[in-house]
């Protein structure tokens, strides 16, 4: 009886209340409607903002193999966007006022997705123009004018296209004036969600799995999808849009599109969350790089001889030490140990070396093991970023060495005192700090000035040294203010058949110490891009120079 007599009176409440007072069902019933009037409509506003910030990701991965990955390259990214995004606003707000905006939205949508296509087949070679012509009139700013000049002509049409759909959408969408400001709420959120949902894609999907190339010709592909369907709802050029569609999906399976390194032959070149990397062999001799013309963040010979490189030089921190037992063993941690170049050396001159690796990038310690012949017994490996594992373990480290470059740029969490003061509980009293640092420059102060100063505010004696063929400098810091005594005294007692023996004698009168300075880089000011810029753009130009004389070389020799 209770419960028919609640029935019987919520059914009189809602006969009187709710369904008399159109003020609170209204509303509701409206929105339902356009929603369900406006689905399509709605669809295509995500994968609009989806696409507009897929984009802006994979512009990044696709300028950082030639310019690098820094904050700059970053901020020009997202200022030419954002810049492309207002004007196709403005634009897009004439256009929906005249006849037929839902026509025009897919129009635009369309030439959209085709040049989104053009990306990867002309991207790489119009880079390479841009920085033939950066050099011969900028050649001072070689980075700053080729990512923008390259990102302008590559990526700003697609987004001032992305950028005018959403007036025609809301035009497109708004029936009657009442409900305007709810549909153009809705609207501006599903784009957000869209975007959203189009910034993590590629970053911890696409871009890893299928590359920077196939990311574009996704969101090509669905935004010409978007414009088949509307196509085939209105009748009119069905045709004329699924052949830019079948066009597209054919150019996303070809291996049509070229290479990022499309001068090379390289045995591998493909992309993780963090880098683009490139694998190329010549004589036995495996080499991996994060960019197409500079560096080399690994390499590997079954001979075993010295690189001539880097690792070289930052072997000699095992001289610093003061000699121990044979059978004692050395424990040693490399920040930055990519396929493990430092490590297999380490063990191989040194065979009491017990080594721990740590490497952000999962995907280089499988290149490691494919390519390069890294093997369990060689270290321990941790992937991660370096600094937090330091502030994990609580393992005393004898030597650390820190090679920490990303591309061509350096990581500023890794350059402060703050890092250096947590690196400094984890090493031993008489242990050696090793910091490789690939850049010079006649400007001052440099990122090497900096990072010298730096480390001289945590440890109490450091020394730096050149190597004598590369561009790369070698930092040594230690808490043992007799480690230069004890490199002499140990390069004494070494054998002249030793393969380091020659290499140590050079170093030796170049040995420098360094002392306090006032350039010191913290958690909180650590402009490292723009100390670097200058080094960079240095490097990056002297790259591209070689590059082209090169080509142009062999096109002589072709020709003659």
């Amino acid at each position: 009886m209770k419960v028919r007599a609640i029935f019987y009176h919520w059914k009189n409440f809602s006969k009187s209340v709710i369904w008399k007072n159109t003020n609170l069902w209204r509303p509701l019933y409206f929105t339902t409607q356009n929603m369900k009037r406006n689905t399509f409509l709605y669809i295509t506003t995500f994968f609009c903002g989806a696409s507009i910030m897929g984009v802006e990701i994979s512009s990044s991965r696709f300028l950082a193999p030639y310019f690098g990955s820094s904050m700059i390259t970053w901020t020009i990214i997202i200022g030419v966007i954002l810049v492309a995004m207002s004007l196709g606003n403005f634009l897009g707000g004439r256009l929906a006022d005249r006849n037929d905006p839902e026509r025009k939205l897919y129009q635009l949508i369309l030439w959209a997705a085709i040049w989104i296509a053009l990306i990867p087949i002309v991207g790489k070679h119009l880079i390479a123009l841009v920085a033939a012509g950066a050099i011969a009139f900028f050649p001072d700013n070689l980075v700053l004018v080729g990512s923008l000049l390259s990102c302008v002509l590559l990526f700003a049409f697609p987004c001032v296209v992305l950028g005018a759909t959403s007036p025609c959408m809301i035009k497109a969408g708004t029936k009657d004036l009442e409900n305007n400001g709810r549909i153009a709420g809705e609207i501006y959120g599903l784009s957000t969600l869209g975007s959203i949902f189009g910034t993590f894609l590629p970053t911890f999907l696409t871009i890893p799995l299928l590359g920077t190339n196939k990311t574009f010709f996704l969101f090509s592909g669905v935004l010409c999808a978007l414009a088949v369907i509307n196509a085939f709802r209105s009748r009119v050029a069905e045709k004329k849009t699924t052949v830019v569609l079948l066009l597209i999906l054919g150019l996303a399976v070809s291996p049509c599109s070229p290479s990022f390194a499309f001068w090379e032959k390289p045995l591998l070149e493909t992309e993780s969350v963090y880098n683009y990397l490139l694998v190329q062999q010549k004589d036995d001799v495996t080499k991996l790089s994060t960019h197409v013309l500079l560096g080399v963040q690994s390499m590997y010979s079954p001979k075993m001889d010295l690189t001539e490189l880097y690792y070289d030089l930052a072997l000699l921190s095992h001289f610093f030490l003061k000699p121990a037992p044979s059978d004692e063993k050395l424990p040693i941690l490399v920040l930055g140990f990519a396929t493990g170049t430092f490590a297999k050396f380490s063990r191989f001159f040194f065979p009491n070396s017990q080594l721990d690796g740590v490497e952000i990038d999962p995907e280089i310690i499988n290149l490691g093991k494919k390519y390069f012949a890294l093997h369990d017994e060689d270290a321990q490996i941790f992937t991660e970023d370096g600094r937090v594992f330091l502030t994990k373990t609580e393992k005393k480290y004898r030597i650390v060495f820190l090679d920490a470059f990303q591309d061509v740029t350096y990581p500023f969490h890794m350059a402060t005192r703050e890092f250096f003061l947590e690196l400094a509980k984890n090493l031993d009293d008489d242990g050696v700090l090793a910091i490789n640092i690939n850049m010079r420059s006649q400007f001052q102060p440099d990122i090497f000035t900096y990072l010298t100063g730096t480390v001289a505010s945590v440890f109490p004696k450091v020394l730096v040294c050149s190597h004598p063929r590369q561009y790369n400098r070698i930092i040594f810091a230690s808490k043992n203010l007799k480690m230069q005594e004890v490199f002499s005294e140990n390069l004494k007692k070494l054998s002249p058949d030793h393969p380091l023996y020659s290499l140590a004698v050079q170093v030796l009168p170049d040995l420098k110490e360094t002392e306090k300075s006032q350039f010191i880089l913290t958690d909180d000011l650590a402009p490292v891009e723009i100390i670097g810029f200058k080094m960079l753009n240095q490097q990056v130009y002297g790259a591209f120079r070689e590059f082209f004389i090169r080509i142009i070389l062999q096109f002589k020799d072709a020709v003659t």
